[in-house]
Protein backbone atom coordinates (compact mmCIF):
# COMPACT_ATOMS: atom_id res chain seq x y z
CA UNK A 1 0.00 0.00 0.00
CA UNK A 2 0.80 3.35 -0.84
CA UNK A 3 2.28 5.75 1.89
CA UNK A 4 -0.26 8.59 1.95
CA UNK A 5 0.01 11.86 2.68
CA UNK A 6 -2.55 14.96 2.60
CA UNK A 7 -1.81 18.73 2.38
CA UNK A 8 -5.10 20.20 3.37
CA UNK A 9 -7.04 23.14 5.18
CA UNK A 10 -9.90 22.41 7.59
CA UNK A 11 -12.34 24.63 5.94
CA UNK A 12 -11.11 23.69 2.55
CA UNK A 13 -12.65 21.09 -0.04
CA UNK A 14 -10.09 19.12 1.58
CA UNK A 15 -12.51 18.07 4.55
CA UNK A 16 -13.85 15.90 1.78
CA UNK A 17 -10.82 13.88 1.11
CA UNK A 18 -10.42 13.48 4.89
CA UNK A 19 -13.80 12.01 5.02
CA UNK A 20 -12.94 9.58 1.64
CA UNK A 21 -9.41 8.78 4.02
CA UNK A 22 -12.10 7.09 6.53
CA UNK A 23 -14.15 5.72 5.19
CA UNK A 24 -11.10 3.89 3.23
CA UNK A 25 -9.64 3.09 6.62
CA UNK A 26 -6.09 4.31 5.27
CA UNK A 27 -3.37 5.13 7.04
CA UNK A 28 -1.88 8.52 6.32
CA UNK A 29 0.01 11.79 7.45
CA UNK A 30 -1.92 15.40 7.48
CA UNK A 31 0.04 18.28 6.98
CA UNK A 32 -2.07 21.44 7.47
CA UNK A 33 -1.52 24.52 5.35
CA UNK A 34 -2.65 27.80 6.40
CA UNK A 35 -4.12 30.43 3.89
CA UNK A 36 -2.07 32.65 2.57
CA UNK A 37 1.61 32.92 2.53
CA UNK A 38 2.11 29.13 3.25
CA UNK A 39 -0.17 28.34 0.55
CA UNK A 40 1.88 30.30 -2.32
CA UNK A 41 5.19 29.47 -0.41
CA UNK A 42 7.99 27.90 -2.39
CA UNK A 43 7.80 24.79 -0.56
CA UNK A 44 4.30 24.25 -1.28
CA UNK A 45 4.13 25.69 -4.88
CA UNK A 46 6.45 22.60 -5.41
CA UNK A 47 3.74 20.08 -4.21
CA UNK A 48 0.80 21.90 -6.32
CA UNK A 49 2.25 24.64 -8.25
CA UNK A 50 -1.54 25.72 -8.79
CA UNK A 51 -1.10 26.80 -4.88
CA UNK A 52 -4.38 25.47 -3.65
CA UNK A 53 -5.70 22.60 -1.30
CA UNK A 54 -6.07 19.59 -1.23
CA UNK A 55 -2.99 17.74 -2.60
CA UNK A 56 -2.33 14.00 -2.29
CA UNK A 57 1.00 12.61 -2.10
CA UNK A 58 1.09 8.80 -3.04
CA UNK A 59 4.97 8.06 -2.19
CA UNK A 60 6.62 10.31 -4.16
CA UNK A 61 3.85 10.95 -6.68
CA UNK A 62 1.29 14.37 -5.94
CA UNK A 63 -2.60 13.89 -7.07
CA UNK A 64 -4.74 17.09 -6.77
CA UNK A 65 -8.43 17.61 -7.78
CA UNK A 66 -10.53 16.75 -4.96
CA UNK A 67 -13.04 14.70 -6.94
CA UNK A 68 -9.57 12.78 -8.97
CA UNK A 69 -8.33 11.88 -5.84
CA UNK A 70 -11.41 10.61 -4.06
CA UNK A 71 -11.68 8.09 -7.27
CA UNK A 72 -8.34 6.86 -7.24
CA UNK A 73 -8.49 6.07 -2.99
CA UNK A 74 -11.72 4.25 -4.05
CA UNK A 75 -9.60 2.44 -6.11
CA UNK A 76 -6.57 1.30 -3.88
CA UNK A 77 -9.48 0.11 -1.36
CA UNK A 78 -11.24 -2.71 -3.59
CA UNK A 79 -12.36 -4.38 -0.56
CA UNK A 80 -14.79 -1.36 0.71
CA UNK A 81 -16.46 -1.24 -2.59
CA UNK A 82 -16.84 2.65 -2.88
CA UNK A 83 -16.42 2.38 -6.44
CA UNK A 84 -18.54 -0.24 -8.96
CA UNK A 85 -16.47 -3.17 -11.12
CA UNK A 86 -13.76 -1.58 -13.91
CA UNK A 87 -15.71 -3.64 -16.59
CA UNK A 88 -19.04 -2.94 -14.78
CA UNK A 89 -21.55 -0.33 -16.73
CA UNK A 90 -22.00 1.01 -13.04
CA UNK A 91 -18.25 2.54 -13.93
CA UNK A 92 -19.25 4.31 -17.03
CA UNK A 93 -22.37 5.57 -15.07
CA UNK A 94 -19.96 6.20 -12.03
CA UNK A 95 -17.31 8.56 -14.47
CA UNK A 96 -20.58 10.28 -15.97
CA UNK A 97 -21.73 11.17 -12.84
CA UNK A 98 -18.20 11.98 -11.47
CA UNK A 99 -17.62 14.79 -14.08
CA UNK A 100 -21.08 15.79 -14.29
CA UNK A 101 -20.48 17.02 -10.48
CA UNK A 102 -17.53 19.37 -11.63
CA UNK A 103 -20.46 21.28 -13.79
CA UNK A 104 -22.77 21.74 -10.70
CA UNK A 105 -20.00 23.00 -8.85
CA UNK A 106 -19.41 25.85 -11.46
CA UNK A 107 -23.12 25.93 -12.00
CA UNK A 108 -23.35 26.96 -7.88
CA UNK A 109 -20.62 29.55 -7.73
CA UNK A 110 -21.55 31.00 -11.04
CA UNK A 111 -25.00 31.33 -9.63
CA UNK A 112 -23.66 32.96 -6.20
CA UNK A 113 -21.51 35.38 -8.66
CA UNK A 114 -24.25 36.18 -10.42
CA UNK A 115 -22.80 35.29 -13.64
CA UNK A 116 -25.47 36.00 -16.70
CA UNK A 117 -26.74 33.66 -18.00
CA UNK A 118 -27.74 34.59 -21.83
CA UNK A 119 -28.53 32.12 -24.40
CA UNK A 120 -25.36 32.29 -26.37
CA UNK A 121 -23.55 31.69 -22.33
CA UNK A 122 -25.67 28.40 -22.41
CA UNK A 123 -24.67 27.10 -25.40
CA UNK A 124 -20.84 27.27 -24.76
CA UNK A 125 -20.72 25.98 -21.42
CA UNK A 126 -20.66 22.55 -19.95
CA UNK A 127 -23.76 22.49 -17.66
CA UNK A 128 -26.01 24.32 -19.64
CA UNK A 129 -27.91 26.67 -17.38
CA UNK A 130 -27.76 26.06 -13.35
CA UNK A 131 -32.00 24.99 -13.36
CA UNK A 132 -31.19 22.40 -16.01
CA UNK A 133 -27.82 20.96 -14.15
CA UNK A 134 -29.69 20.82 -10.74
CA UNK A 135 -33.06 19.38 -12.16
CA UNK A 136 -30.89 16.39 -13.35
CA UNK A 137 -29.79 15.81 -10.29
CA UNK A 138 -32.49 16.27 -8.01
CA UNK A 139 -34.87 14.05 -10.50
CA UNK A 140 -32.04 11.39 -10.37
CA UNK A 141 -31.78 11.48 -6.28
CA UNK A 142 -35.66 11.64 -5.94
CA UNK A 143 -36.01 7.56 -7.05
CA UNK A 144 -32.23 6.53 -5.64
CA UNK A 145 -30.31 6.75 -2.64
CA UNK A 146 -27.38 6.66 -3.89
CA UNK A 147 -25.38 8.23 -7.09
CA UNK A 148 -24.49 5.03 -8.97
CA UNK A 149 -26.09 1.59 -7.40
CA UNK A 150 -27.63 0.36 -4.54
CA UNK A 151 -24.84 1.15 -2.22
CA UNK A 152 -22.87 4.15 -0.71
CA UNK A 153 -19.77 4.99 -2.82
CA UNK A 154 -16.89 7.94 -3.36
CA UNK A 155 -19.67 9.35 -5.15
CA UNK A 156 -21.79 10.17 -2.51
CA UNK A 157 -18.58 11.43 -0.29
CA UNK A 158 -18.34 14.07 -2.94
CA UNK A 159 -22.02 14.45 -3.76
CA UNK A 160 -23.25 14.92 0.14
CA UNK A 161 -19.46 17.51 0.29
CA UNK A 162 -21.10 19.68 -2.51
CA UNK A 163 -24.49 19.56 -1.35
CA UNK A 164 -23.99 20.26 2.21
CA UNK A 165 -21.91 23.11 1.39
CA UNK A 166 -24.12 24.78 -1.13
CA UNK A 167 -27.22 24.63 1.36
CA UNK A 168 -25.63 24.37 4.65
CA UNK A 169 -22.12 25.34 5.05
CA UNK A 170 -21.84 28.76 2.47
CA UNK A 171 -25.40 30.17 3.75
CA UNK A 172 -23.72 30.40 7.73
CA UNK A 173 -20.73 32.72 6.49
CA UNK A 174 -22.80 34.85 5.10
CA UNK A 175 -22.77 33.96 1.57
CA UNK A 176 -26.22 34.13 -0.78
CA UNK A 177 -28.04 30.93 -1.00
CA UNK A 178 -27.85 28.84 -3.81
CA UNK A 179 -31.26 27.54 -3.64
CA UNK A 180 -33.67 30.57 -3.22
CA UNK A 181 -36.15 27.63 -1.35
CA UNK A 182 -36.32 24.31 0.90
CA UNK A 183 -34.70 21.55 -0.98
CA UNK A 184 -36.45 18.58 0.59
CA UNK A 185 -34.34 15.91 -1.86
CA UNK A 186 -31.07 17.26 -1.25
CA UNK A 187 -31.64 17.46 2.02
CA UNK A 188 -32.51 13.68 2.75
CA UNK A 189 -29.54 13.12 0.53
CA UNK A 190 -27.46 14.84 2.73
CA UNK A 191 -28.92 13.76 5.71
CA UNK A 192 -28.59 10.44 5.44
CA UNK A 193 -24.63 10.68 4.22
CA UNK A 194 -23.78 12.45 7.04
CA UNK A 195 -25.12 9.65 9.36
CA UNK A 196 -22.64 7.60 8.75
CA UNK A 197 -19.78 7.57 11.38
CA UNK A 198 -16.72 8.51 9.15
CA UNK A 199 -18.57 11.92 8.77
CA UNK A 200 -18.67 12.10 12.18
CA UNK A 201 -14.97 11.11 12.90
CA UNK A 202 -14.14 14.22 10.04
CA UNK A 203 -16.19 17.34 11.91
CA UNK A 204 -14.23 16.09 14.92
CA UNK A 205 -10.81 16.47 12.72
CA UNK A 206 -12.29 19.85 11.48
CA UNK A 207 -12.74 21.19 14.65
CA UNK A 208 -9.23 19.76 16.15
CA UNK A 209 -7.19 20.71 12.74
CA UNK A 210 -9.08 24.61 13.40
CA UNK A 211 -7.91 24.44 16.83
CA UNK A 212 -4.23 23.54 15.96
CA UNK A 213 -3.87 26.30 13.37
CA UNK A 214 -5.25 28.62 15.43
CA UNK A 215 -2.49 27.92 18.08
CA UNK A 216 -0.40 28.16 14.99
CA UNK A 217 -1.39 31.46 13.78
Amino acid sequence: MHHFTLYTHPYSRGVNVVWMLKECGAQYDVKLIPFGEAMKSADYLAVNPMGKVPALKADGTVLTETAAIIAFLAEQFPDKHLIPAADSLARGEFYRWLCFSIHLEYAGFDKINRVPDTGERRKAIGYGDFDTAFATLRDHLAKHDFIVGDRFSALDVYYTGLLNHFIRVMPKRGTPPVFEADEPVFSAYINRHTARPAFAETMAWVQQAAAELEKQA
